[in-house]
C-alpha cells in the first residue's frame, strides 16, 4: 500500500494556530482533565492519583481503535515539565493500560509517543502520552514513528529541498554536524 500525504510547509502554522487558540482558552481545552468527558466519549477509562488514561471515542482514534492517551491531572503543556511523581503515575498507569489491552484485544505490539510543541506535533498545550496498539495484519505493521518521519526527510531531499541550516536555527552554529541516523 502507498500512502501520500501532502507536507506543503502549512501543517505547523495550523499546529501553531491550534496552540495559540488553546493557550487563550484553556477551559475549553478537552485534554484538561475536569473536561475529559468530552474525550473518552464510549471509551475505556483507568486513572491513579496523578494521572488518567482514556481509550479514544471512535471520533478521537481516527482509525486506531483501542488507542488512547494517558494525561496528567495537573495542568502540564509538555513532557518536560512532568515532576517525577508524574513520570511515575504515567509510568504505572501505561503498565496497567498495558495490561488492560493485553487482556481485551492482544495486540501483537504498540506504538507509545509524546509529540512535544508545535514543531513536534503537538497541537493541544496538556501532555499527553499516546497508547497505540497494533497488530500484525495491519497495513504499517512493522512501521514505527521514526519510518514515516525519515521516508518524509527523504522525500525532502530527493525534491532537493533545503533543510534549516543551523545558521537559521537559533542558538545553532553553522559548523554544526548533521544528527546521525539511527
Amino acid at each position: 500500500m502507498k500512502i501520500d500525504v501532502k507536507l506543503d510547509g502549512t501543517l505547523l502554522g495550523r499546529r501553531q494556530a491550534e496552540w495559540a487558540h488553546w493557550l487563550a482558552n484553556p477551559a475549553e481545552n478537552p485534554l484538561v482533565p475536569d473536561v475529559l468527558g468530552r474525550l473518552s466519549g464510549d471509551g475505556f477509562t483507568l486513572h491513579n492519583d496523578l494521572c488518567v488514561y482514556s481509550q479514544l471515542s471512535a471520533e478521537y482514534a481516527e482509525g486506531l481503535p483501542h488507542s488512547g492517551i494517558i494525561v496528567t491531572r495537573r495542568p502540564c503543556e509538555t513532557v518536560f515539565d512532568l515532576t517525577p511523581a508524574e513520570v511515575t503515575a504515567t509510568h504505572a498507569l501505561l503498565a496497567e493500560v498495558r495490561a488492560h489491552l493485553e487482556a481485551a484485544v492482544q495486540p501483537d505490539g504498540y506504538t507509545v509517543g509524546w509529540n512535544v510543541f508545535p514543531a513536534g506535533g503537538q497541537h493541544l498545550p496538556h501532555v499527553h502520552l499516546h497508547v497505540i496498539p497494533r497488530w500484525n495484519s495491519d497495513a504499517a505493521a512493522g512501521a514505527g514513528l521514526r519510518y514515516f518521519l525519515k521516508a518524509a526527510a527523504q522525500a525532502v531531499r530527493a525534491l532537493g529541498t533545503r533543510r534549516a541550516a543551523p545558521a537559521d536555527v537559533p542558538g545553532e552554529s553553522r559548523d554544526a554536524p548533521d544528527e546521525p541516523d539511527m
